[in-house]
């Protein structure tokens, strides 16, 4: 999960493995070799460049609203436990008191007890 607001190009590079490098200069050397050589055939139509596109980004959009969902998920039930110990808590809390003892205790034996 990333936590941080700004990303260093360093820190993408650390990520991505220095994969953009290889990728980039693959790019530059099949651009030059369709540039200057003049082999039209590695030319490519538009078409099933933008299909194929369309399709990642359906692909890519569902996986990020999957992954939205669980944590979404996981952030209720966080709050549901926080919320759940909280109210545990205080009813223990008021469980500790000299409403149904035939043996009353001081005051401040009971803050003591209820401090630990």
């Amino acid at each position: 999960m990333i936590i941080i607001k700004r990303i260093s190009f360093r820190t993408i590079l650390n990520w991505t493995g220095f994969h953009l490098i290889w990728i980039g200069v693959w790019a530059i050397v099949a651009v030059a070799i369709y540039r200057f050589t003049g082999w039209r055939w590695m030319a490519m139509p538009w078409l099933p460049l933008s299909i194929v596109g369309t399709a990642v980004a359906f692909y890519v959009g569902f996986k990020n609203n999957s992954a939205y969902d669980r944590m979404w998920e996981s952030r209720k039930i966080w709050g549901a436990i926080t919320n759940d110990s909280r109210t545990w808590g205080i009813f223990v809390k008021s469980y500790i008191s000299n409403q149904f003892r035939t043996n009353k205790t001081s005051e401040e034996h009971l803050r003591s007890i209820k401090k630990n």
